[in-house]
């Protein structure tokens, strides 16, 4: 067996199991809606051990030519256990309500009756048998990875919608971007993780390598994840009220119009709109009134919705800074007008303004004033 292969296999193994230290050694808030998020760091953990047991057992194990099959078996133990965990892991980031211990559990005890089933068949039917079984395996492997695609793509459009409903905030979707990364690169690494179907060591130290990164990026992400938390799970508990709000047909009288319309210039006057994640509800609030009340001035007297308007009013305040002071840091300018990402402002800026950041503060911007 090479020298570079049992030495990478052993160093990710130590990695693997040091990071799942790293996880263990993470403050996490005694906050009820941290409560899955702490069951998590227990599960990733194991899988990070697993790994690296397996790694190291790969590593000492003496190849003789005849380990093809078990390879394949291995490949597919591991490749399914981390769709489960991170595919749950992605679930809890998002909609932690449908996350639960029995149905994870449920389902890794499939993937390991599966593939106990299939180690002990590797020994005992003739091997042209053992491999019909072998890819029979294989195709229920790319069958599991098609249904968690499905379900997170279904539960992500839901957290989205639940998001903007309550928050009316695309930037905020726009910082937790991160979360859908987690889901696509594991689906990435488990469909590249056939390749080990291949015997060649080359193809296994560079897959083993990529699960590595894979897994500090996930470390990373995990521990980041604490401060959106409460966002979201205030977001995803309100979704029965925000859905009845909406569904309320009541006309706005002249005097809530007015008193809407009186609240929202003091607002502006006071230069509110640059605070970011507050929901629609706590604005509603602020202004006198309810989300629902505040949905429909804005439908009906504005012409646009409240977050469309929102970015707008945070635009000119940040062309407003650039043209008193052209020398000012971009990054103060996000965070003077309520944006807490820098690309999105970049975007956001380019899309109503029809240049860039760049462009506007070298004067293009007021050029085209002069013009009009």
């Amino acid at each position: 067996m090479p020298v570079y292969y049992s030495l990478t296999l052993f160093t990710c193994a130590v990695m693997s199991i040091v990071l799942s230290l790293v996880l263990l050694g993470v403050t996490i808030r005694q906050d009820e809606s941290l409560k899955k998020y702490r069951s998590a760091r227990w599960c990733l953990c194991a899988a990070f051990v697993a790994f690296g047991i397996a790694n190291m057992f790969q590593a000492g194990m003496e190849y003789d030519g005849k380990q093809e099959a078990l390879t394949g078996v291995m490949m597919i133990f591991i490749g399914s256990v981390q769709a489960v965990m991170f595919t749950m892991l992605a679930l809890i980031f998002i909609r932690p309500a449908i996350v639960t211990v029995r149905r994870v559990l449920l389902q890794l005890s499939v993937v390991f009756l599966v593939s106990a089933s299939l180690f002990i068949a590797r020994f005992t039917f003739p091997l042209s048998a053992f491999y019909v079984v072998y890819y029979v395996c294989i195709l229920g492997y790319v069958a599991l990875m098609a249904a968690y695609t499905w379900l997170f793509v279904r539960s992500y459009k839901v957290f989205q919608k639940q998001m903007m409903d309550f928050y009316e905030e695309e930037e905020l979707l726009y910082r937790m971007r991160w979360i859908k990364w987690i889901f696509w690169s594991a689906l990435a690494v488990g469909i590249l993780a056939l390749l080990l179907i291949i015997d060649n060591h080359m193809v296994n130290v560079l897959l083993t390598l990529l699960f590595t990164a894979y897994f500090l990026f996930v470390t990373v992400s995990f521990i980041n994840y604490q401060q959106y938390a409460q966002l979201i799970v205030r977001a995803y508990e309100s979704e029965t009220h925000v859905s009845q709000q909406s569904a309320e047909k009541e006309k706005m009288s002249q005097a809530e119009v007015e008193k809407i319309r009186a609240g929202i210039s003091e607002w502006v006057r006071e230069k509110k709109y640059v605070e970011s994640d507050h929901s629609v509800e706590e604005i509603a609030r602020q202004l006198g009134t309810n989300s629902t009340a505040l949905r429909k001035y804005f439908h009906n007297y504005v012409g646009e919705d409240f977050r469309t308007w929102r970015i707008g009013m945070r635009i000119e305040e940040a062309k407003r800074l650039i043209d008193e002071n052209p020398s000012i840091k971009i990054n103060d300018v996000v965070n003077l007008t309520g944006f807490n990402d820098r690309p999105y402002f970049y975007r956001i800026f380019t899309k109503m303004t029809g240049m860039s950041v760049t462009e506007y503060r070298n004067g293009e911007g007021h050029t085209i004033k002069k013009k009009g």
